[in-house]
């Protein structure tokens, strides 16, 4: 793991106040839940979920697919921690503390959905990432995946180019980028949906961003000067102290009929038996 990758594990590992803060990422979940509800699943699926945070996603899709096994996992084990105290193991639902982008699992049948909201954006190697847990995948199985795109912060990053400086957020893909995630083998469709965020003012939204722990830079990002930094937060707030979070969904069907090639990284036994 590079060390840019353990820095953003410990940041998530220490958001002590994440629910708190984290409104918009339960929106997130509540959408991204709607639209896998509405696939074609069959029932009882087997469901592995990548960056499960706290919870919000994992405890929806218990709720609204009664799956015959759920593997939450996440790559900072404070997280996993808070999401077993809410909603703890069961015949149905397992934890694991893994990276979404380099899955170890043991041998298993493989999973009809694999669902991940607002995690992908911390992958160092997103194409990778989408084709390895496509491998993962039942014929006609399903990867549904919210993450941020491109314009993601916008309001911030315009305030950092009107005090002359650049914002330190990371670069998030353009559509056209995630559109050409397709593995081979597989179908993918992309839509997006803005979710706005207001604040009172620069310093709650940037103690908000502490607080679900997503203050790791984009890489080679430098933190401003004190000046700099008020110079900014005065240019954020003239602009009305909001945040849009451009959320991109990405649905990767694995066509029926095309299994993937042989994997060992699969669903743990004790999750499916």
């Amino acid at each position: 793991m590079s060390s840019w990758k353990q820095a953003v594990a410990r940041a998530f590992d220490g958001a002590e106040g994440y629910d708190r803060a984290a409104g918009v990422q339960a929106r997130v979940a509540a959408s991204l839940v709607e639209r896998i509800a509405g696939l074609p699943l069959g029932p009882r699926p087997r469901v592995l979920e990548i960056g499960c945070g706290t919870g919000f996603l994992t405890r929806a899709l218990r709720e609204r697919l009664a799956p015959r096994a759920l593997l939450a996992t996440d790559i900072a084990p404070g997280m996993v921690a808070r999401a077993k105290a809410r909603a703890p193991d069961g015949p149905d639902l397992r934890y694991l503390v893994m990276d979404g982008e380099r899955p170890c699992l043991a041998p298993g049948p493989r999973f009809d959905l694999i669902a991940s909201s607002l995690a992908a954006q911390w992958f160092e190697d997103l194409p990778g990432a989408v084709a390895g847990l496509s491998h993962l995948l039942a014929p006609g199985g399903w990867l549904a995946l919210a993450t941020l795109a491109e314009g993601t912060f916008g309001e911030w990053g315009r305030a950092h180019a009107t005090s002359g400086t650049r914002a330190a957020t990371p670069a998030y893909p353009p559509l056209r980028t995630l559109r050409a995630l397709a593995p081979p083998g597989c179908t993918l469709s992309v839509a997006e949906e803005p979710f706005v965020e207001a604040h009172p003012d620069g310093r709650a939204f940037l103690a908000a961003l502490r607080a679900i722990g997503a203050r790791t830079p984009g890489e080679g990002g430098r933190p401003l000067s004190p000046g700099a930094l008020r110079r900014v937060l005065r240019s954020f707030e003239a602009d009305g102290a909001r945040v849009t979070y451009r959320v991109a969904t990405c649905l990767v069907r694995r066509e029926p009929g095309q299994a993937a090639e042989t994997s060992t990284r699969m669903l743990p036994r004790v999750a499916c038996e």
